[in-house]
């Protein structure tokens, strides 16, 4: 696989700058400063890009996942096809996939993916021991990595919410401990088993929200990182400075960049889910 920080360049749905003109403004900024260049696809559903663009495998290679989430079910109008491949020909070769994967259930490092337990729920027609066989065809042999679903997000379930990679053996999870400790135990004793050294960032979830989508209000994990720069999620509470530590504390070498995302987080994701970093 290919890790964000392996990364080189940043795609957006035109979606974004349209329907979040002044957040794109900041984020393009931020990444132009770095050197970032910045691509589009048109014609998009809507600002999720990361959940309907390809997973990339290996330079100039790539696996398409049908998007066809359960949560958009009855609201096919939402759902971007595969038609935005023809967009991407230049990158290399996209292969087709049967199964059904959002990209933000699938966070990588090199010979590791991880996912949630969702994967299994949206491929229900298919036995588990499939599902897996498909998966591993799909990236390569790469180990993969199964996680409990976060409680309070029974809908969406992506594991880009939970957790990243900040190198091949370190991950950084949610804080859980005041949250669901429970939960959070689970999750950990799953990534200590396949001998993952595990940091915590802040955790300090909306619950009260009447939202069918859950809003990210409060996640750190869902940062976009292209290269060495990470652009963390910024919710206006105390815990947007103590994240942005954290991160720099774990990535001494990286650039790290707090930027507001208020309004996205409240319609679901924040910068990991409207972006999509490749490398070229």
């Amino acid at each position: 696989m290919v890790p964000d920080w392996e990364t080189n360049l940043v795609y957006f749905s035109r979606l974004l700058a349209e329907r979040h003109p002044a957040l794109f403004c900041q984020v393009s900024r931020v990444l132009e400063e770095h050197r970032v260049p910045v691509r589009f696809l048109e014609g998009t559903a809507d600002i999720w890009i990361r959940d309907y663009a390809p997973v990339q495998t290996a330079t100039n290679r790539f696996i398409k996942f049908r998007y066809d989430p359960d949560y958009l079910r009855g609201c096919e109008d939402q759902i971007t096809g595969d038609e935005i491949c023809g967009q991407l020909q230049e990158l290399g070769q996209i292969n087709r996939s049967d199964l059904v994967v959002d990209g933000g259930n699938m966070v990588a490092a090199r010979t590791k993916v991880i996912l949630t337990e969702k994967v299994f729920r949206e491929n229900r027609k298919w036995k588990r021991t499939a599902v897996k066989k498909c998966l591993q065809e799909a990236v390569h042999n790469r180990t993969q990595i199964i996680l409990p679903m976060e409680p309070f997000d029974p809908i969406i379930g992506h594991s880009d919410g939970l957790v990243r990679f900040l190198g091949d053996n370190r991950v950084v999870v949610n804080d859980y401990s005041k949250v669901d400790p429970r939960y959070g135990r689970r999750l950990e004793r799953v990534l200590t088993k396949h001998r993952l050294a595990i940091h915590r960032l802040p955790y300090r979830p909306d619950r009260k929200s009447r939202r069918r989508i859950p809003p990210a209000t409060g996640n750190y994990v869902n940062f976009l990182r292209v290269g060495n720069l990470v652009i963390v999620p910024a919710h206006g509470i105390p815990e947007d400075g103590q994240a942005a530590r954290v991160l720099q504390e774990l990535l001494p070498k990286a650039t790290i960049v707090s930027l507001e995302c208020k309004d996205i987080a409240r319609e679901g994701g924040c910068w990991n889910c409207v972006s999509w970093a490749v490398k070229v």
